[in-house]
């Protein structure tokens, strides 16, 4: 007895180990504070960058209702914000929203008001926003699956070349695993192959300098798997786990092919481990390794970040008692 519990202690400390991130080559990050959303804090809302100008927009204001339609611009040179023109369509929450050829592509998600089981709460339709004329768009809807509930809530969303894919996501029955492609040239939309594993919904993806990357997220437990996606033969190579129990409603993004995820929630009560998180972590593409790289003050999810001029912005989001309004940056 005596000896299987030495191998069972050695086991633990082997499982343990390969749980953790690498040591970092970098620095810890360093955060400097700037200035809040003047419309208080705000949670599940999308942001988007077209040329040096953040955009925020959506979300809600309050922790389980409060759905919004506004769009504010923050400008990093003066620290400042601004309300620009309202979204067209319902206010909503977990929606997505892409650039490409600067013009940013919004939509989908889930109207907090329309209830739990209502199908027209999950929303499809599509926009265009214009920065340079402040004016919105409505283009072809998001297709799914057009004779059941769509799974448009907390689906994840990338660019590559003139395309923007949308996929996961959830109805209030089920997760999915279909990916669509939306053609900006043509306005139109196409269903390319499933994602290979687990369907989920809140996960996390981006495209890093060409490379694109997705996991995370949630299918009645808490994933931190991690995967490229490969356009060119529409198919997905597994890549090293996020070292931790996994996550969701957690960040992505990428300052050139460096890779972040940031903030989020382990799902679950005290008993099996759930919590806010505060950290940041940097996935190294060559090496296929995860770092530590720093944390905010406080746990968070369904945060927002962008990226500007190769300097990171990250805030917002809640906690378990409040909407939280602040915004930070930092160098990576």
């Amino acid at each position: 007895m005596k000896h299987f519990s030495c191998l069972l202690f050695l086991f633990l400390l082997l499982f343990q180990a390969c749980d953790q991130p690498e040591p970092s080559p970098y620095p810890e990050i360093t955060f400097k504070k700037m200035s809040a959303h003047p419309a208080g804090g705000r949670s599940t809302a999308v942001s988007f960058v077209i040329n040096d100008t953040a955009f925020v927009a959506l979300g809600r204001y309050m922790l389980f209702t409060g759905a919004l339609n506004d769009c504010w611009a923050f400008y990093p040179d003066t620290n400042s914000w601004a309300r620009k023109a309202d979204f067209p369509g319902l206010a909503r929450v977990n929606a997505v929203a892409e650039v490409c050829a600067e013009k940013a592509y919004v939509g989908l998600g889930y109207q907090p008001e329309g209830g739990v089981y209502v199908t027209e709460a999950y929303l499809r339709d599509w926009w265009m926003y214009d920065a340079k004329t402040n004016t919105w768009e409505r283009k072809a809807d998001y297709p799914g699956e057009l004779t059941a509930t769509p799974f448009t809530s907390g689906c994840v969303s990338f660019v590559h070349e003139n395309d923007i894919y949308v996929g996961a996501g959830f109805n209030s029955y089920a997760f999915s695993n279909n990916f669509w492609k939306y053609n900006t040239l043509t306005d139109s939309w196409t269903q390319i192959k499933d994602f290979t594993s687990t369907s989920r919904a809140i996960a996390t993806a981006l495209n890093a300098d060409g490379r694109i990357f997705f996991g995370t997220g949630y299918h009645t437990y808490n994933l931190n798997d991690w995967w490229e996606y490969l356009p060119t033969d529409d198919s997905w190579t597994k890549r090293r786990k996020m070292p931790d129990g996994g996550r969701v409603n957690a960040l992505s993004f990428a300052v050139g092919k460096r890779v972040f995820v940031a903030t989020g929630r382990h799902f679950g009560g005290t008993e099996t481990n759930g919590k806010l998180l505060p950290d940041i972590r940097e996935y190294d593409v060559d090496k296929n390794q995860w770092y530590h790289r720093g944390q905010l003050d406080t746990g968070r999810e369904n945060a927002i970040a962008f990226v500007l001029k190769g300097r990171v912005y990250i805030g917002m989001g809640e906690n378990d008692s409040i909407v939280i309004n602040d915004l930070w940056s930092f160098e990576p």
